[in-house]
């Protein structure tokens, strides 16, 4: 078929047919400026979305305010390293380290051959069987005939992974396990007394010479080991309340306070009575631990969620922002992607009432109470001294204001649980929006597409029509040119 340029050569239409193929394409006009709206609106819904997410974490994580409610303690001390959680209260604390936590320590006597077999050959299968008061079982070891030398009794216990180490100490500088004097050396995992070991051998009385091991509650024993280092347990002092421990963390004394012991403390020489006279005696030197309240990880929380609410501010100003025009003019191409969106203008309602919504905490009921106030142009600012002030003597009231019950009350518990509602990827407001505006765009995108078709075909109607309007023009060319050539 003829293209529209060689249409109507002859008959002079072919401007025409250029004009109406022009006019014919405008009818996609309308729809190409609402698939472009619609796609600004969803790029303006997923700033939105963005903004709305920081403002949810920033809200999540005042609603876990009591993990935020931290303290901390003064430094260097030189008989243990302190730290605190939140149930730690402020206050000075006088501490003595009397006593470390040490775990026991048996020998063997002196070996000539590490890996001679120490056991009565023909036994079979003997028991070696450690107790210790603190394990609710003890460690049952089974060794064969070619299983009892100290090389193999270590590896045997070390493989039960029970609260007991073993090891092999050589004595001679240049000796080896086969040579020179070795040392079974078995040491508990833990401090304390109820860690100290008893041992027997059971089925084998030649291996039970060399080993059986007998403690006592007055921190020794008898036996064929013998104890190189006594268990002892932490013994300290509080505010003058005596504490003894198993270990050298004491983790409850006082509350939310952990003290690890790392060494005895310093003596000091006091003046007492004894039998009416002055006396000097030592006694532990106590240090001072200053427990004080940490509120700057409340601070950073509270002013990361300012500073997210200030930014969705800012994104909803640029979303709703509106250029007045002259009377009949066409709206301003630089509005507001979602200017007079209902969803947007429910979603800033609701937020404007969480934040003046009272919550049931004497004094601090509201956010302008806190600390915080609302400006003119709808963001917040933080009055640092206000706000410090409340942290420090009302730390209670502050957490009951954002965490609430946790459930249903509380600032921040409310305003995350509308922020998680809002942005649920199946029912969210948010998500039915754009789901809508999706569905809008597929619409258009067909009717673009029939719309495309139509036009094609009625430009090949005017293709047909104009070809057999030059057919007739060409015709009637012919017939006058007959015509003038008879006339002749």
């Amino acid at each position: 078929m003829a293209s529209i340029s060689a249409l109507g050569a002859v008959s002079g239409t072919g401007p025409i047919l250029d004009q109406l193929q022009a006019a014919e394409k405008k009818r996609l006009e309308p729809l190409a400026q609402q698939q472009t709206s619609y796609k600004a609106k969803l790029t303006g819904f997923g700033s939105l979305k963005g903004s709305l997410e920081k403002l949810k974490s920033a809200s999540e994580e005042l609603k876990k305010f009591d993990k935020l409610n931290t303290t901390k303690t003064s430094e260097d001390h030189k008989t243990f390293i302190p730290s605190t959680d939140s149930k730690a209260s402020p206050g000075n604390y006088d501490i003595k380290v009397e006593q470390l936590a040490k775990a026991q320590s048996l020998s063997s006597q002196a070996f000539p051959d590490a890996k001679k077999q120490l056991g009565e050959p023909g036994k079979g299968t003997r028991t070696l069987i450690i107790t210790q008061p603190g394990e609710k079982e003890p460690m049952r070891i089974s060794l064969k005939d070619n299983e009892t030398s100290l090389v193999e009794i270590r590896e045997a216990i070390k493989k039960k992974e029970g609260n007991v180490n073993a090891s092999i100490i050589k004595a001679d500088e240049n000796g080896t396990e086969e040579e020179g004097k070795s040392y079974l050396i078995l040491t508990s995992k833990k401090a304390g007394t109820r860690s100290v070991m008893t041992i027997t051998v059971e089925g084998d009385d030649e291996l039970g010479k060399l080993l059986n091991y007998t403690s006592d509650s007055k921190g020794g024993g008898s036996g064929a080991m013998t104890q190189k280092v006594e268990a002892t347990n932490a013994k300290l002092t509080v505010n003058g309340i005596p504490i003894e421990r198993q270990t050298n963390e004491i983790k409850d004394a006082p509350e939310g306070i952990i003290l690890n012991l790392k060494k005895v403390s310093e003596t000091e020489e006091v003046i007492v009575k004894v039998n009416g006279e002055d006396k000097k005696v030592p006694r532990p030197k106590p240090e001072t631990l200053v427990v004080s309240r940490d509120i700057e990880p409340m601070k950073e929380a509270i002013k990361k969620w300012v500073d997210s609410y200030n930014e969705l501010q800012t994104t909803f100003d640029s979303l709703t922002k509106f250029k007045p025009v002259g009377k009949g003019e066409a709206a301003s191409k630089s509005n507001g992607a979602l200017l007079g969106d209902s969803t947007l203008k429910s979603i800033q309602n609701q937020l404007r009432h969480q934040l003046v919504a009272a919550q049931n905490v004497a004094d601090i009921a509201t956010l302008n109470k806190l600390g915080i106030k609302q400006k003119l142009d709808g963001t917040l600012e933080i009055s640092n001294e206000k706000l410090e002030k409340n942290l420090k003597e009302k730390p209670a009231n502050v957490k009951a204001f954002f965490m609430g019950d946790g459930e249903k009350t509380g600032f921040a518990t409310q305003t995350y649980d509308l922020l998680k509602k809002t942005l649920d990827s199946h029912e969210g407001t948010i998500a039915a929006a754009t789901e809508g505006i999706n569905k809008s765009l597929k619409t258009l995108e067909r009717q673009v597409e029939q719309t495309n078709r139509n036009i094609d075909a009625t430009m090949e109607r005017y293709k047909k029509q104009f070809t057999e309007l030059d057919k007739l023009a060409s015709s009637m060319n012919q017939a006058t040119l007959s015509l003038a050539q008879l006339l002749r």
